[in-house]
Formats: structure tokens, C-alpha cells, sequence
């Protein structure tokens, strides 16, 4: 058994330090719906069920219920964005319609669990909470702002230790430790320079990193014979500022991950089968570069104008500057598992949410079109060796459009921004 221990860690930590920072879900506004591929295959439903060592990412008691286990895991990601302007020509966006160019993106993670003794357990995890990634050119060169090549991409890598104690045989409450690594790069956005606080920090300054630390709570209890509840926080993680996009996030760069919960109940009607629902809420409206409303040129500036000062309110960098006005929201979970034979598992989930996206607010959101709200999903585990699985999950970002108008200072032109996704992904689980 020690020997056993030893190889699951060493893989672990070698896992972990080849994973690269590549996580750009845009499932439940820039979130992940879920962290594994068995909570995937039940569409992020698992705060009441855990079933693996991942489940610390979204409720940190869970790895008391999951005991000894290693597991590495990947996804490939295809989002389908797209814009389309009625806007007359110089006026912003570029008009047509125009998809962004980048479609794939791989999303690994791992999780290890151990129990240290009678009632205490260990883990750490490391995955990607979300982000997001758009490369637009119109064809013509000049992209939607009339500045080239455009596009963002911000990704998020967590790495989580947590500590679980059990309490009762079926209760347990956790704490997990939170770091987290930010990266973002911005092209394109050259022309909004008359309205930033710093135009030489706005666009074009190739990966600019942001680092973080914060801490996740959760709690996990038996109510009766065949249903258990789980709960979770995590408060707004302050991060260090993007210092060379100063001048496009409010605050001089700064880009914090917002807080958010979640309470899960987990019912067993018979043996084998398990409907699990999760009521998820994440707070947008905790980091101002997200939630403030985005520019609107309401002073008539034009490229080749006037400056926009740090004094100016709503200007791109200042303390309350323009954003991507996002709205908080809630994300609904339901997944339904059942055994189907002794050796494999199948599963299904169905996940909505609430609109992050304002039609208001679709200019800016171009670049960042988080638009998705009903997602299904399937997966299956086979069992195939003693102490073994392989996991497999599907999931499928039913197409979704939000409409709007630009402000009025930048022509008011419909906007439509759009997005559709696919997601398969894989996972090999070792219970030692």
C-alpha cells in the first residue's frame, strides 16, 4: 500500500506539472458547468455526489465520501462564436457577419484524494475554471473595431488544496485553499484608445499574467435514508492587475474572479440510479471590469479626437471605468445516473441558466460572447480493472443569440453575437 501511495502521488505531481493553462469553457457565462468527467456526464451536478476526487473543486467535504483516488482527465472543447452588424460602414462592428477563428481547446485536470486517517481526508486539484477565447478577422483586415486581427484570450488555471473531516458517518465539511493563475492578451482594440485612461496599455501587449489566492468552504449532510445535501462557497478572489491592459479593465487592470455558490441535493430511489440537482449562483456583478456597463462614446469622440482623462468616469481603465456588463446568474443542474450492468455506469444531464448578457451590452461582448444557457449532456464509466475506470462524458451548447443595438455614440447598429459548443472528454480514475 505505501508503494501503491507513493506512485499515485508521483504521477499526480507529474501530471500536474505538465498542464498547461488552457481552459476557455463558456458553459455557465465563463465557468465550467463541472470539474470531472463523471459530474460532466450529469451536467455539473454534484455538490450531494461525490464520486471522485475532483468533486473538491466544487465541494470540498465531498473527498471524504471518495476516500483514496487518483484521477487524470482531458477535454476537447469547440466553441462556435459569431457576430453579425447591420452597421453602415465605419461604424462599429464592422458590418457582415463573421465567426471567430479559433475552435478548439484542450481542458485537463487532476485530482488526488487521501485519507489520512479515521476521519480526516486530504486533496488537491488542479484544473481550469473557464475563460475565454476569440481571433475575428473580417477578411478585409480590419476587424470589428477597424483595428485588425481581433480578439481576447483569458485563461484561469487553479490549483486547490483542501482539508475534509468527516464528523458522522454520512456528514463531512471542508476547506480548500485556492490559487489561481490568470493569463490575457487583447488585439484589435486600438481604435478604443480616445477612450481609455491609458491608451498604450489597451491592446497589442502580447500575455499579460495575474496571480490570486482565496479559499472554498463546503459542508455535506445526510437528511434521510437515500438524500443528501451539499453546499459550497467561494468568495471573490482579489487578483493582481493585467499591468499591461491598464488601460482596458476598470481599476488600472484588474480582473477578479467573482464569487459564487452552489447547494446540491443528491436521491436515491432505488439501488443503482441517483437523480442529482445542483442550484448554482455566480456573482458577475463582485468585479467591475466584468459587470460595468460597456463604452459608449456618449462624449462624440472619434479615433483622431479627444483623449479620454482619468477623471472621466466611464472610460475604459478608470476606477469605475466601462466593462463588459455582465449580470449575475443562476445556473440549474439535473442529472439523472443508473447502473447498467455491474461494470459500467451511464448518466444524463440537462443544465440552464440565466442570461449573463444584456442585449445592451452586446458591442463589447463581440469579444467575449458567453451567451449559452441550455446544455445536455451523457457519460458513461466502465470498470476495467480491478480498482480502475474510464469515464467518458458528452456535451452539447444548444445554439444560443442574444440581440441588441450598439450605443448610440457608436452608431446604434443591430448587433446579434452568437454561440454554440460541443465538449467530449475522457478521464482514467485509480481508487487505491
Amino acid at each position: 500500500m505505501v508503494s501503491t501511495k507513493k506512485w499515485a502521488l508521483a504521477s499526480a505531481v507529474a501530471a500536474a506539472i505538465a498542464l498547461p493553462a488552457t481552459a476557455l469553457a463558456t458553459t455557465a457565462g465563463y465557468f465550467q458547468l463541472g470539474y470531472s468527467t463523471i459530474s460532466d456526464g450529469m451536467a455539473g451536478a454534484s455538490a450531494a455526489l461525490p464520486q471522485d476526487s475532483m468533486v473538491q473543486a466544487t465541494n470540498p467535504a465531498g473527498i471524504a465520501f471518495v476516500g483514496n483516488h487518483l484521477d487524470l482527465g482531458v477535454a476537447g472543447f469547440w466553441p462556435y462564436r459569431n457576430y453579425t452588424s447591420g452597421a453602415p460602414t465605419g461604424y462599429y462592428p464592422y458590418p457582415g457577419s463573421f465567426g471567430s477563428n479559433s475552435r478548439f481547446f484542450l481542458i485537463p485536470h487532476l485530482g488526488y484524494s487521501q485519507r489520512l486517517s479515521h476521519d480526516n481526508y486530504v486533496g488537491v486539484a488542479i484544473y481550469g475554471n473557464g475563460g475565454m477565447s476569440t481571433n475575428y478577422n473580417s477578411g478585409t483586415s480590419v476587424g470589428p473595431y477597424y483595428a485588425g486581427q481581433t480578439g481576447v484570450n483569458l485563461q484561469q488555471l487553479f490549483v486547490q488544496a483542501t482539508y475534509s473531516r468527516k464528523f458522522l458517518r454520512h456528514d463531512a465539511v471542508g476547506l480548500s485553499l485556492l490559487f489561481a493563475h490568470q493569463s490575457f492578451s487583447a488585439d484589435g482594440l486600438g481604435n478604443f484608445g480616445y477612450d481609455s485612461t491609458s491608451p498604450n496599455n489597451l491592446s497589442g501587449n502580447g500575455v499579460s499574467t495575474s496571480n490570486g489566492v482565496g479559499f472554498k468552504i463546503g459542508g455535506q449532510f445526510r437528511i434521510v435514508p437515500g438524500i443528501d445535501v451539499g453546499v459550497a462557497y467561494s468568495p471573490r478572489m482579489t487578483m493582481s492587475k493585467f499591468s499591461q491592459y491598464s488601460g482596458l479593465f476598470a481599476g488600472g487592470g484588474r480582473f477578479d474572479i467573482p464569487a459564487n455558490g452552489v447547494i446540491g441535493l443528491a436521491f436515491k430511489p432505488m439501488a443503482g440510479q441517483v437523480v442529482a440537482f445542483d442550484f448554482q449562483r455566480i456573482y458577475y456583478n463582485d468585479v467591475p471590469a466584468i459587470a460595468n456597463a460597456g463604452p459608449t462614446n456618449d462624449d462624440g469622440c472619434s479615433p483622431s479626437g479627444c483623449i479620454a482623462s482619468p477623471m472621466d468616469a466611464d472610460a475604459l481603465g478608470a476606477p469605475g471605468g466601462a466593462g463588459f456588463g455582465w449580470q449575475n446568474i443562476s445556473v440549474y443542474k439535473i442529472g439523472y445516473q443508473f447502473a447498467v450492468t455491474r461494470a459500467v455506469t451511464g448518466r444524463v444531464g440537462f443544465a440552464y441558466n440565466t442570461q449573463p448578457i444584456p442585449s445592451s451590452q452586446v458591442l463589447l461582448n463581440v469579444l467575449a460572447p458567453g451567451v449559452i444557457q441550455r446544455n445536455v449532456t451523457a457519460g458513461v464509466t466502465i470498470r476495467t480493472a480491478r480498482r480502475q475506470d474510464v469515464s467518458i462524458a458528452a456535451m452539447y451548447g444548444l445554439p444560443q443569440s442574444v440581440y441588441g443595438n450598439a450605443p448610440a455614440g457608436f452608431g446604434g447598429a443591430p448587433i446579434k453575437i452568437s454561440l454554440h459548443e460541443y465538449q467530449l472528454e475522457a478521464n482514467w480514475g485509480w481508487k487505491f
